[in-house]
């Protein structure tokens, strides 16, 4: 399972979540589609989002492995 560490990167960020959905002009709603994966940001979005969290397009998510 894909988890999404968007939100965690934010909170360490120097960066609020409404001044990252005006740079990407998107709504607060597709930010948390995004921290949740509900919805995924395209690739070009996902680059500059690692970009400006300063971290890689990699530490964005993680895969989880299922417990049985």
């Amino acid at each position: 399972m894909v988890v999404s560490l968007i939100g965690s990167w934010i909170k360490q960020s120097e960066y609020s979540r409404p001044e990252i959905c005006e740079r990407f002009g998107i709504s607060q709603n597709t930010l948390s589609n995004w921290c949740t994966c509900k919805t995924y940001p395209s690739i070009p979005q996902a680059f500059a989002l690692a970009a400006l969290l300063g971290v890689k397009v990699d530490d964005l998510y993680a895969v989880k492995e299922d417990v049985k």
